[in-house]
């Protein structure tokens, strides 16, 4: 799925990466929705975009054109994948930060079920010491939806799991990210999202 771009043309390739066991469903109708547009304009100004009625999984790799050669520009990048309107991934808004192209970059994705998290983890923390992370409600931390304890190399990113029986459509969730042995907090992104988008159907 790389755009077909002239050899002397400056690029940014993304890398979309997805669980290694995630299979999207089979049959019915897919699409796979790609928008890109500058952030850090004082308008926004469309880049790329590519629509195509196909599912993804794995990694794949999408290249658009980088027409910005005397100044760095911060890129918004949305991706979307729905099988007979469902939403199948998590509506998150990815950033992409060029100085100078070519530049790559691997963007995880995730499907609705299983969030990828970064977490920033602190260096006064020894590494066998235990990170909890969680997601909860917005106006209530005691009203968990999952929570994890992972070490703190784990913690750095990797994919939490939840239930999408238990969320609400379009209700958004607060995550927070504690090492365990000082009760430290730990900036974890992302810090709120929508664990369920709204159905299309």
């Amino acid at each position: 799925m790389t755009s077909q771009l002239d050899n002397t043309t400056p690029y940014i390739t993304l890398t979309f990466s997805l669980p290694e066991d995630f299979s999207p469903p089979s049959g019915g109708e897919g699409e796979t929705y790609i928008n890109v547009k500058t952030s850090n304009t004082s308008a926004p100004v469309k880049v790329a975009q590519l629509r195509e009625p196909i599912l993804r999984n794995g990694r794949w790799n999408f290249s658009f054109a980088h027409n910005y050669s005397d100044v760095s520009a911060k890129y918004l990048v949305t991706i979307n994948m729905t099988h007979n309107g469902v939403p199948l991934l998590i509506d998150l808004n990815y950033f992409v930060i060029v100085h100078r192209a070519p530049h790559r970059q691997t963007l995880h994705l995730s499907p609705i079920g299983r969030l990828y998290i970064q977490a920033q983890t602190p260096r006064v923390v020894e590494p066998e010491h235990a990170v909890t992370v969680a997601a909860h409600e917005h106006d209530d931390t005691h009203a968990l939806v999952t929570q994890i304890h992972v070490s703190e190399k784990m913690a750095e990113a990797f994919y939490l799991e939840y239930d999408p029986a238990t969320v609400i459509p379009g209700k958004r969730y607060t995550l927070t990210a504690t090492e365990n042995e000082y009760q430290n907090s730990i900036a974890v992104h992302p810090a709120s999202v929508v664990l369920k988008p709204f159905s299309k159907v």
